[in-house]
């Protein structure tokens, strides 16, 4: 069997000495590559505003067929309080500030096909995927620091409440589509 080198050239690709192929390979970050090729990486920002306690200070749809992966989430609060990202029960009709996701190649004419909330207040709070606590003052990210993410099918939400009460909380959840 004979492999060639994908110029179109005709030419062989090479085999080392142990008889391994040898290979060039770009490796990066798969939401570089859906915002740089795709043009499908969006951010769902919230602007700061004062919240009570339990607040869900941002709840997210996926309303594509595609997956949405949540990729990374921000959030500062001048208050101390303990963040619950959670899987929400879907409210018929989500109530609150509507949110436009923005898509972070500015060059692309994508929308994000997405329904989200600031200080939404209809949804009912479901299975909790992170619990953690934010010192107040002090801004902090999930996900992107700790290798993972969260994967959206179509009518699946993301929330995130805020237990204790403050007087100004925002943030943003970043986010992307990719099917595979």
């Amino acid at each position: 069997m004979l492999i060639e080198d994908g110029t179109g050239s005709g030419a062989r690709a090479q085999v080392s000495a142990e008889n391994r192929l040898q290979v060039s390979a770009v490796v990066g970050d798969v939401f570089l590559h859906a915002n740089h090729h795709e043009q499908t990486a969006f951010v769902w920002d919230f602007p700061g505003y004062d919240y009570d306690a339990g607040d869900t200070v941002i709840f997210l749809r996926n309303n594509s067929n595609i997956e949405l992966r949540i990729a990374h989430i921000y959030l500062y609060s001048d208050t101390a309080t303990k963040i619950q990202v959670h899987v929400p029960a879907t409210p018929a009709t989500p109530a609150g500030t509507l949110i436009t996701g923005v898509n972070l190649n500015l060059q692309s004419g994508n929308v994000a096909e997405a329904t989200a909330y600031q200080d939404e207040t209809a949804n009912t709070q479901g299975t909790i995927l992170h619990t953690e606590y934010l010192a107040a003052n002090s801004p902090i990210s999930i996900f992107k620091e700790n290798g993972y993410e969260v994967i959206l099918g179509k009518n699946d939400c993301i929330a995130i409440d805020l237990v204790s009460a403050g007087t100004m909380a925002y943030g943003h959840i970043a986010g992307y589509y990719h099917g595979e």
